[in-house]
């Protein structure tokens, strides 16, 4: 044979003479007919036909279509990518021989040619179960080529020959199948570009390993699958036509969010669906080997070790998952052809899913939770090249604010539904109007956008950045909230019923109601396993340290973003913040969505609460800079024209409060008043607060702001909001009482304002919430006695219906939950009057003639109730339950009282010291038996040492004085009072009389004390301030001589 006789003939193992060399996958035929044929074509004399490159379409004619072989263990087209794979071995062997080479390029382009009127011609005889799979050979190939067995083939393709032999079939099948030789998939779909069968064929091939994938999970090894699809993908004859298919994007106000799960309606989804997270709408497919079962299932039977090295061949799984679906989708953004259909369906999930971020949903109707964690992290890798925040990232340069007005269809619907972060609706549509008719370019881009393929608006980079902050507002984070909200309630339901139900047992003599009892029992514990190990499903997945690093990497790009944008185009990140930030806030920012900085917000509340180690700088911590967010939220909370939201602010301050460093106080009498898991480095800490200029500059002031502008929040449950939000500030200000430079900077600028302003309103607030908050303790406390009185009436009792005593119980019991809430908000508004009534520039404000009978009102009103005989009607059972300490409680109003007193009495004002007279004037709850009796209930649980015992003795003795002396002159001024020398407020006798615009006269203290909660004249309800009251110099000279002639009189 010559050489290139040879190449053939090892190629197509074929010969034109000789005996057939039987066994294996490729027998070498004999093709005795053809070598005849080719005798007889021949003249005479010739020499013996030979197998060159003149016959050897005729012999793949012969092998294929005239006479194929009967019961050739290989179907055609396997047989074809078996020559190819030979031809690859001939080039390697060939050398430099020339001749070699062209033989083998003359071999391929038959193969090629011969493979396509395989797949998609129908002009070579396949078995008609081989003629229905088709194109889906080459997917078979694929498999097998990247790693998928032949067992696990013959699983894949058995249903396909159900009616051919079955299983047996099938196994010789997947056994004679070739694995797709290297290049073969390229050169095919390169000449076959414009053939229809290929499009078809490679439509049909991702719809199927859709579908196979769908039912895949974690643990059943999806690696051959995606690495198919990546490989398909990487094709642009393929993935154009795949990326163009019907089945690529579908309509989701029709088909609905679930559809992008579907195979045959979304093809690519599935992928994104393989995830630890079950799915649990009814007719999901359910992936196998289930997760669940194999990991989480009766973990308290597991050995720690056990879970931990589960978890982690999870997250280790899904790293790789991730992986490849973020190789496959950067394929097709490469791709000009692809790349516009990638961007859309990118933002096509994303829209048809947004019920996710709804309060409430239907789980039919969206995607699931694992699908869109898996877009987000895919998405955070792509914008993993441009997480860079420094001034030179061409990150700056290419993000548009204008995105959320105009996205070219890829959010708008979402961002239109979605609360901005300052702007009023009207605002934002002028802007989305203005942003519109520009071309989408907001005044803030520093360049023109440049389009992608497909004719989108904005730069690839701008699209990345929102498509991923809005993947992780309907994806990660709202996992993150089931986890905190339904899954955890779930679980305590679960547990309180299981408990109930073991009681029940327990407690039950009849064997048949208790055989009863035990297997309903056993049906809970079986559903409360199921829970647990749902929940650690979803915290396994969204706590993954790789996630986590990505998601905290994004927000303070985020961060930086959203500071450069409120500083109209200044250079990013947030070394250079101005607080509060500069105003008028720019539209680019009111109107970015609120979920922007909420999200953020939300994520570090999260993985400060499950994870703290992941937001330490230690090695197996996320590297997040706190420092940078502290600021960014330092200078939000001091921004309300930037952030309208006191609720979105509210919540930042609930993050730096989760940072505080651990302190030896907490564990002592007057520490936290929240329970809060233990955070990260205590030194990094500890650095955030005291290091950094900013926040030792504006901290205390903002929060102190921010505290005042909780009074008013647009948020459903607002009033009782405000007491826990104001907890959250107050253990952030205790914290910084505690430290000398916040101290300072505090006092500076209570008396910057004089005050007055917010530190004045400050105060009123902290007396506001003192007083409803005790009022509202000392009602449930005697609610909860007089259900106990009930319930200790055994005749009452048994008078009740059933249905009554359920009632009655529910009743307490939600009463019980409200006074512990409301108890631990109180403890926190008296420990905040502890700490600033140490100093004179905090207490002076309390001073003030319309602040002090304030703070004495309610000191004096809850002093009666603690120690008088009221009391008894606050004894209840088991006070401890609800947080219910009467004597700390005492001693927190007895310090008070002892602080001001003590800072009067050192610093007395023009008039001399108040605070004693105040006291004593309250003619409604001052007894100065109440605070002898205070120092015995004190002084026996050692509460109160020498000196605080004689100070409160002391103040006693001079507020009695006060009393006896106000009655007096109460008796000295009788009851004929001038009409005009009375308060229109309070009808007391006024010392300092002003006009109001309505033309009412009242008392001075009297108006500061209403405008300090209601900025409008009582009288009119219009608008008022403190500078449109009018002093009444004459008015007040004849009230002060009319006193003085009342009082000669009485002597």
């Amino acid at each position: 044979m010559g050489d290139a006789e040879q190449v053939f003939s090892r190629i197509f193992t074929l010969k034109l003479y000789g005996q057939p060399e039987l066994g294996g996958k490729t027998p070498a035929l004999v093709l005795s007919q053809l070598a005849a044929e080719l005798e007889a074509e021949a003249e005479e004399g010739a020499a013996k036909p030979v197998l060159d490159a003149t016959v050897l379409d005729r012999m793949l004619v012969a092998r294929l279509i005239e006479a194929p072989p009967a019961d050739y263990p290989q179907p055609p087209i396997h047989y074809l990518m078996g020559c190819y794979e030979r031809s690859s071995e001939e080039l390697r062997r060939a050398g430099v021989s020339e001749a070699a080479k062209a033989a083998v390029a003359t071999a391929r382009d038959l193969i090629l040619n011969y493979a396509g009127l395989a797949l998609f011609a129908g002009m070579i005889p396949q078995p008609p179960v081989l003629e229905a799979r088709g194109p889906l050979q080459l997917l078979d190939a694929l498999l097998l080529r990247h790693g998928l067995s032949v067992v696990a083939l013959t699983t894949v393709v058995t249903p396909a020959f159900a009616s051919a032999g079955g299983q047996a079939a099938a196994s010789a099948y997947a056994a004679a199948a070739t694995p797709m030789p290297p290049g073969f998939l390229e050169e095919l779909a390169v000449r076959h570009d414009n053939d229809e069968g290929l499009q078809e064929a490679a439509v049909k091939m991702v719809v199927e390993l859709a579908r196979l994938v769908s039912v895949i999970s974690p643990l059943g090894d999806p690696q051959p699958h995606l690495t198919c699809l990546a490989h398909i993908v990487s094709l642009e004859p393929l993935a154009r036509p795949a990326a163009r298919a019907r089945q690529w994007l579908p309509d989701f106000r029709i088909a609905g969010g679930r559809a992008a799960v579907l195979p045959g309606a979304c093809w690519l989804g599935p992928f994104f669906n393989i995830s630890p997270i079950p799915d649990d709408v009814r007719g999901a497919p359910q992936q196998e080997p289930s997760v669940l079962s194999q990991c989480f299932v009766g973990m308290e039977s597991r050995r720690p070790g056990d879970v931990n090295n589960a978890i982690n061949t999870l997250r280790m799984a899904m790293k790789n998952i991730v992986g490849q679906l973020h190789g496959s989708v950067k394929s097709l953004l490469k791709l000009k052809t692809t790349k516009g259909h990638m961007v859309k369906w990118l933002g096509g999930v994303l829209e048809g899913n947004a019920g996710r971020s709804k309060m409430s949903f239907t789980p039919e109707s969206v995607a699931p939770d694992g699908f869109m964690v898996n877009v987000a992290a895919v998405l955070l890798k792509l914008c993993g090249p441009f997480m860079d925040t420094s001034p030179a990232s061409p990150f700056w340069k290419r993000v548009d604010p204008g995105f959320v007005a105009h996205s070219h269809g890829l959010l708008d619907a979402s961002y239109a539904n979605e609360t901005k972060l300052a702007a009023a609706s009207d605002e934002e549509a002028a802007w989305r109007e203005r942003v519109r008719s520009n071309g989408a370019a907001s005044t803030a881009s520093s360049e023109p956008s440049s389009p992608t393929g497909e004719g989108e608006g904005h730069h690839f980079i701008c699209q990345a950045f929102f498509l991923t902050a809005h993947a992780l507002h309907i994806g990660p984070i709202r996992s993150m909230t089931m986890i905190e909200e339904d899954l955890a309630r779930e679980m305590r339901w679960f547990a309180g019923a299981v408990q109930q139900m073991e009681a029940a047992a327990a407690g039950s003599s009849n064997p048949m109601e208790r055989a009863v009892i035990e297997q309903r029992l056993n049906q809970l514990r079986a559903q409360q396993d199921y829970v647990k190990a749902r929940y650690n499903a979803f915290v396994a997945t969204v706590l993954d340290p790789a996630l986590i690093t990505d998601v905290l990497a994004f927000y303070r790009l985020m961060a930086a973003w959203l500071m450069r944008v409120a500083n109209r185009g200044a250079a990013g990140g947030v070394g250079g913040i101005n607080i509060p930030l500069p105003e008028p806030a720019p539209e680019e920012f009111t109107c970015m969505p609120e979920y922007f900085v909420e999200d953020m917000a939300n994520v570090l509340l999260f993985v400060g609460r499950s994870a703290p180690q992941l937001l330490s700088s230690a090695a197996d911590g996320a590297g997040v800079r706190l420092e940078e967010f502290a600021v960014f939220f330092t200078s939000l909370m001091a921004s309300p024209k930037h952030i309208r939201s006191s609720f979105l602010r509210s919540k930042l301050s609930e993050v730096l409060e989760q940072w505080l460093p651990q302190t030896e106080e907490e564990d002592g009498r007057g520490g936290n008043f929240r329970r809060r898991a233990p955070s990260g480095a205590s030194a990094d800490l500890a650095a955030l607060f005291n290091c950094n200029p900013l926040v030792i500059q504006h901290l205390t002031p903002v929060l102190v702001q921010l505290y005042n502008d909780i009074e008013h929040t647009e948020r459903s449950g607002a009033f009782y909001f405000k007491f826990s939000m104001r907890v959250t500030i107050a253990n952030i200000l205790k914290y910084l009482w505690a430290q000398p430079q916040h101290r300072a900077v505090w006092l500076a600028w209570v008396r910057s304002e004089n005050y007055r302003g917010n530190s004045e309103k400050f105060a009123s607030m902290l007396i506001n919430d003192l007083t409803y908050l005790l009022d509202e303790v000392v009602r449930l406390l005697k609610l909860l006695r007089q259900a106990e009185e009930t319930r200790a009436d055994e005749a009452k009792w048994a008078a009740m219906s059933q249905q009554e005593r359920q009632e009655h119980e529910s009743q307490a019991q939600f009463n019980g939950q409200n006074l512990t809430a409301l108890v631990r908000s109180a403890n926190s508004v008296i420990s905040t009057l502890n700490f600033v009534t140490e100093e004179l520039d905090t207490t002076r404000t309390f001073l003030q003639p319309h602040m002090v009978t304030r703070l004495r009102d309610s000191l004096n009103y809850f002093l009666k109730y603690l120690v008088g005989p009221e009391r008894r009607q606050l004894r209840v059972k088991d006070q401890e339950k609800y947080g219910f300490n009467p004597r700390e409680l005492l001693r927190g109003l007895v310090m008070v009282y002892l602080h001001v007193e003590s800072i009067d009495r050192a610093n007395p004002g023009p008039e001399g010291p108040v605070f004693a007279a105040a006291v004593g004037q309250d003619s409604r709850s001052f007894d100065a038996a109440y605070f002898d009796e205070a120092s015995l209930v004190l002084d026996s649980g050692g509460l109160l040492n020498v000196g605080q015992r004689e100070q409160l003795a002391s103040l006693a003795q001079r507020a009695l004085a006060a009393s006896t002396e106000a009655e007096a002159e109460d008796e000295e001024m009788g009851e004929d009072v001038p009409e005009e020398f009375s308060c229109a407020i309070l009808s007391t006798i006024m010392k300092d009389p002003v006009k109001l615009p309505s033309g009412v006269v009242v008392d001075r203290p009297n108006i500061q004390r209403h405008l300090l909660s209601d900025p409008t004249d009582p009288f009119s309800r219009q608008p008022l301030t403190e500078d449109q009251l009018e002093p009444l110099p004459e008015l007040t000279a004849r009230i002060t001589a009319w006193r003085k002639q009342r009082s000669g009189a009485g002597k």
